[in-house]
């Protein structure tokens, strides 16, 4: 058998359907270093800090972290105040036996139906 690294146009083949897994290019040192440098950054800066070094950041609370969360309160607020003004019951309407269909099965999926099935006396 042939080696499956090499490259070989049948290897190739092989690969593009998924028979031969694919191939490992060499990584180079300074690459690695990098990721692994991205990584690290990404770590939050909590995770290095000592205990005395987080309780003295939790107790640090300046301007702009109160700009941040007034900001945040006041998007909250008329986010609620939106959503309390938005109509809260549809509409009564009659419908007859040939648009039963259309608007209750057809329905939106989030829109809930109530139906009242009555015979008129005319």
């Amino acid at each position: 058998m042939q080696d499956p690294n090499e490259d070989t146009e049948w290897n190739e083949i092989l690969r593009d359907f998924g028979i031969l897994p694919p191939k490992e290019e060499p990584k180079d040192e300074i690459e690695e270093m990098v990721l692994h440098l991205q990584k690290e950054a990404m770590v939050k800066p909590y995770e290095k800090m000592t205990l005395a070094q987080l309780k003295e950041a939790e107790d640090e609370f300046d301007d702009e972290d109160m700009r941040a969360i007034e900001t945040y309160r006041e998007k909250r607020l008329q986010e609620w105040k939106a959503l309390k003004k938005k109509q809260k019951f549809g509409e009564l309407r009659e419908i007859s036996g040939n648009q039963y269909v259309n608007e209750v099965t057809n329905a939106d999926k989030d829109v809930w139906v109530i139906i009242h099935l009555y015979r008129s006396r005319t």
